[in-house]
Order: structure tokens, then C-alpha cells, then sequence
């Protein structure tokens, strides 16, 4: 199977490389812009096609890795050319294999493939992508083709309701991206009780990554540690008094969220105490 790229950003050069480096044979990029898919040919030493007409002679599977607000756009055109038989794939986090509205009349088949990984190097560096999960969702005609493909790699390939994949970006950028939000709120209040930024990161790093190895070992539940689950209600009122209000209902709804996971922890435990202190302080916080 020849594989094409529309798009020659970070993901396009990543997936290029990543693919060519466990067998794959990749074409070549086709980009509007010349000097991006020249760029992103060179790592590869592959082709640079100069219109769709030539990649389409030359891929069965196309990869549209142009940024989210442009995909639909390079199916409104590409929809327009003959790509019977072709497997048309995208990989957004965001969008479903729905926005190739028209591919199966057309006898093209559909499909969003994600990897759940953070490209950042536009020079193809994809340090880590080994480890990380490809979800798929779409035909099913090729479906276990597609899973197949990515298993090959030695990935773990996972298969996604369609009509949910916006809830499961949403989960992505959870574990991606607010957790930034949530160390900044940590380093706010860390220096508010005297600690110096610069010494903030260095600090919590060793904490994080204990926890995240724990969780990696051991799940969820049992990586469960803090006042929570020791049923603490007096340091709980401690923290609910003196942290700063606009950080508060933040404390309060994940904590909430701990105190679920604690009581599967403990279910003959008796957590009624801290529950209500939590409710009643958002309660406080909506009058």
C-alpha cells in the first residue's frame, strides 16, 4: 500500500517518518505550499507531487494532515477528483470520519486515524511515538486493515464510536493540555506561600513523576494517596479556606472526583463528612 501526504507540517512529516522507519512505503507530500512538502520529501527522500491529480495516481492511502480548519476544505476539492477505491484518512483528534461526507458514494472509504501524541518538531523528531495509542474509526470495510497497519508498528491500535469523538478529544486535552492548566494553578499557589518560580518546577517535577509512573504501574485507584483518601475533612477545610477563590471551585470539583475513586478504594469507608464540605463550598461559591 503507497501512502500520500496532503499536508507537510509537523504531523504529516512525523507520520511520514514514522511510517517509512517500521516498512511503510510513503509516495510523497503534496502541499500548497512548495518549500513545505520539498521540506518534508527530503527527510524521506520521497516524491514531491505537484498536484492532487499525481498524488491520487500514485497513493492507495491518502493522509490529509493539514491543520483542522483546512481539512474540510481539501475534501471539498479532493471529493471532485476520481478516488475510487482510495482510503481517504485524516488525523485530527477533533474531527470524525464524517466530514468525508460524500467519500462512499464515491467509492472511496473514510476513516480518522489519531495517534494520541504530541508532535512538535517540524523536522520529524518523533521521540516517544513507539509507545503511543493510534484510534481509529470509519468504514468499516477496511477497518481491520486500518488496525492491522497500525498494530504492525507495534502500536496499540483502538477502535472509537464515531459519534464520539469530540468527547474523546476532550479526554485527550484533559491529560494533555489542562494538566498544564492545573501545575499552573499549582506554581501560583506554591509561590504565594513563599516559594520562588524558578523554584516551582523543580520542586513538584520529582512528585509528578511519581505519580505518573504509580499510575502507569498500578492504575487509577490504587495510586490513590492525600487527605482525601485518608478521609482528612479537617486539612480538606484547611485548603478550602486559604486557597486563592479563583482557584477554588477547581479544588473542589476535582476533588469531588478523587472522592468517588477513594470510596471504590474504601467502600466501607465513610467519606460523607468531606463530601459535604465540598458541596457546600460550591454551593457558597454559586450564590
Amino acid at each position: 500500500m503507497e501512502i500520500g501526504f496532503i499536508g507537510a507540517g509537523k504531523v504529516g512529516r512525523g507520520l511520514g517518518i514514522y511510517f517509512s522507519n517500521n516498512g511503510h512505503y510513503v509516495s510523497g507530500y503534496f502541499s500548497r505550499s512548495l518549500k513545505s512538502a520539498e521540506e518534508a520529501a527530503n527527510l524521506l527522500n520521497t516524491t514531491v507531487f505537484e498536484d492532487i491529480d499525481q498524488l491520487l495516481a500514485s497513493c492507495d492511502m491518502i493522509f490529509i494532515t493539514t491543520p483542522d480548519d483546512q481539512i474540510i476544505k481539501v475534501w471539498n476539492e479532493l471529493e471532485h477528483y476520481n478516488i475510487k477505491n482510495k482510503i481517504i484518512c485524516h488525523a485530527s483528534g477533533a474531527l470524525s470520519s464524517e466530514i468525508f461526507d460524500t467519500a462512499e458514494q464515491r467509492g472511496a472509504y473514510a476513516y480518522s486515524l489519531h495517534p494520541m501524541f504530541a508532535f512538535w518538531d517540524i523536522n520529524g523528531n518523533i521521540s516517544g511515538l513507539e509507545n503511543a495509542c493510534f484510534t481509529i474509526e470509519g468504514s468499516n470495510t477496511y477497518l481491520p486493515e486500518i488496525k492491522s497497519f497500525i498494530t504492525s508498528m507495534g502500536n496499540k491500535a483502538l477502535v472509537i464510536d464515531t459519534d464520539k469523538k469530540a468527547l474523546y478529544h476532550a479526554a485527550n486535552i484533559m491529560a494533555a493540555n489542562l494538566v498544564i492548566a492545573l501545575l499552573s494553578i499549582s506554581y501560583s499557589c506554591l509561590q504565594q506561600s513563599g516559594i520562588s518560580p524558578d523554584d516551582s518546577p523543580q520542586a513538584l517535577l520529582p512528585l509528578i513523576t511519581e505519580n505518573i509512573n504509580n499510575i502507569s504501574k498500578n492504575g487509577l485507584i490504587n495510586s490513590l494517596t492525600g487527605p482525601i483518601e485518608r478521609g482528612d475533612s479537617l486539612t480538606i477545610q484547611k485548603h478550602l479556606e486559604m486557597i486563592p477563590k479563583q482557584y477554588g471551585a477547581v479544588y473542589a470539583e476535582l476533588s469531588k472526583e478523587l472522592l468517588s475513586l477513594a470510596q471504590q478504594k474504601h467502600p466501607n469507608r465513610d467519606y460523607s463528612v468531606i463530601y459535604n464540605q465540598l458541596n457546600e463550598y460550591l454551593k457558597k461559591r454559586s450564590l
